[in-house]
Formats: structure tokens, sequence, C-alpha cells
């Protein structure tokens, strides 16, 4: 499994509540590159994001998230990285950012956000695609 992309809570609420075409866009392109990779949804930013939607941006969620034919995949919360998040949770403004930073680490994925600053404190640069 190779994840192209990671998407954080705030490119996932953005989704969710059909604000910008961006998060939707990336993700036809992933789709569209023929199984060469994933977009990863971390699950902790899946369920900071979730209890923030009304019922329709759930459901939209959940679709995207989930879709059996779908590139995207969730990103479980393993091991060390619960001890790393929980610790980085604290230096982050938003719940669930740190799960996110530390796949698009540990994978070399992109990390694809609207809080281009936050990830920028903890990824190189290059390694954060800010939609804003």
């Amino acid at each position: 499994m190779i994840v192209r992309v990671v998407l954080d809570g705030s490119a996932l609420t953005a989704y969710a509540r059909l604000e910008g075409m961006a998060v939707g866009e990336l993700i036809g392109m992933v789709a569209e590159d023929g199984g060469a990779g994933l977009v990863g949804v971390p699950a902790a930013s899946f369920l900071a994001s979730y209890p923030d939607l009304a019922t329709d941006e759930r459901d939209r969620l959940v679709r995207m998230a989930t879709g059996i034919d779908a590139v995207t995949v969730i990103l479980p919360l393993a091991g060390t990285d619960t001890v790393e998040m929980a610790t980085m949770e604290g230096r982050l403004p938003r719940p669930g950012s740190a799960h996110a930073i530390i796949e698009a680490r540990t994978r070399g994925a992109l990390l694809v956000t609207y809080a281009g600053d936050t990830a920028r404190a903890e990824l190189p640069d290059e390694a954060v695609l800010d939609l804003e």
C-alpha cells in the first residue's frame, strides 16, 4: 500500500462541507493515476472532524473515506505513533493534526491541508500542499 497524499482534518472538513473543489479534485487525480497510490485519511483526523459536521456532511465524509472502490484508506494510529501524537497534539491548535503529520512524514507522502503554517512547523515546505 503506497499512500501518496494524506488529508488532515482541515482538508477532511472542507471536503465534507463542499468548501471548494480542491480536495475532491486531488482525490480524482490520484484515482486517475491508475492505482499508483492512495489517499490516506488518518483515523485521528477523521475522528476530530466528524463531530463538527452536520448529518449530510458526515455522510459525505464517511462515503469518501470508506468507499469500497475508492482510492482512500483509513490510516490507523498504532504503536509508538500514539505517544508521539499525544506529545505533538499539545503543540498544535487543531485536534487530529498530529496524526496526519506523523503519517505524511512516516510514509513520505504529501500532507494536504488548509493549515499550512501549522503543518510547516513539523514538516518541510515541500511535504506540505497548502490549499489556502
